[in-house]
């Protein structure tokens, strides 16, 4: 019978061991897709849109001072509202955010009027009080793009981590 009490410590062992590395590597996973938090608040956006109407010089559509409101609806998510242009929803991994391309906004193109964007590709990257944007969309007439940074307004101070 000492051989079979030995076995079950040794079973139990490598039970525990398997508990342990199936937990570190469940909270590892974990936070892997995490961070909306470092996002949430009120932004205040600084650049230009680019509407790359083929072959007409058009103006910037500027975007500078353009509140952005961030929200979360869990760890690993977030909309984000870029004035009324249009809101957003992104995934986030870390310091990153992605947004799902085929979702909309509406930039109103100088000379233009009204042009409806498709996202093809939108990241935000936060570090501190700043996140840079960078976007490429694509449109019937003047398929919008471009890069601007958000800085995170000041009745927001301390909200970043």
């Amino acid at each position: 019978m000492p051989g079979m009490t030995l076995g079950r410590r040794h079973i139990g062992f490598l039970g525990y061991l398997g508990l342990a590395a199936g937990l570190a590597i469940g909270v590892a996973s974990c936070s892997d897709k995490s961070g909306s938090d470092k996002f949430v608040g009120s932004w205040t956006y600084t650049g230009a849109i680019e509407p790359n109407c083929m072959g007409a010089t058009v103006a910037p559509v500027n975007l500078t001072g353009e509140t952005v409101v961030i929200t979360a609806s869990d760890s690993s998510h977030i909309s984000v509202a870029l004035g009324t242009i249009c809101n957003i929803k992104f995934d986030v991994d870390g310091t990153t955010a992605t947004a799902a391309s085929g979702q909309t906004c509406a930039f109103d193109v100088p000379t233009v009027g009204s042009v409806t964007a498709s996202i093809t590709k939108w990241t935000l990257t936060v570090s501190g009080d700043t996140i840079v944007s960078d976007v490429t969309s694509t449109a019937i007439i003047c398929p919008p793009s471009g890069t601007g940074t958000m800085t995170r307004q000041s009745t927001d101070a301390g909200a970043s981590q």
